[in-house]
């Protein structure tokens, strides 16, 4: 059970900061492109997602999602950090929808090839999770591609 607190509350804190540095600061990530320095937490926090899935299953995993964006956002409620409050609204959103899809995904391709399960289910996280995540933190697609780039580093890097 400690092992699950442990990924649960590294997930928590995975979330929170990358909410906290998505609305301060803007990264390279390489081949020319820029995204909200977040991006390298959530491509942990979305692999990180699949691993309690596969230790706890989905209706231990899932509620993690939506208490993990309203700590983001009570954070920045508290804090007074009105643009953190604005990135966790967006997040919330954006991972409800996004984690929900990569949920269906991977859960019947886990049992045939767990490695293939995760690369899919993360790959089309990932991508729905940006889209919705920089329309509605920044109502613009500009960085698309280095947000997609950053979030994919830490799943690469993974394996």
């Amino acid at each position: 059970m400690k092992r699950y607190l442990f990924l649960a509350s590294t997930y928590f804190g995975l979330v929170i900061l990358a909410n906290w540095l998505a609305s301060r600061y803007v990264v390279s990530v390489g081949f020319g492109r820029v995204a909200p320095a977040g991006v390298f937490c959530i491509g942990g926090v979305l692999v990180l997602r699949d691993w309690l899935q596969q230790l706890r299953g989905l209706l231990w995993t899932m509620p993690l999602v939506y208490a993990a964006g309203l700590a983001s956002w009570t954070v920045g409620d508290v804090a007074g950090w009105t643009s953190l409050e604005k990135i966790a609204v967006a997040s919330v959103v954006a991972f409800t929808v996004s984690e929900t899809v990569e949920a269906v995904v991977f859960t019947p391709l886990r049992r045939r090839n767990l490695t293939r399960g995760v690369a899919l289910s993360a790959t089309v996280g990932n991508a729905l999770d940006s889209w919705l995540f920089l329309q509605l933190a920044f109502g613009s697609q500009a960085i698309f591609v280095g947000q997609f780039i950053g979030k994919t580093i830490p799943f690469i890097s993974s394996k």
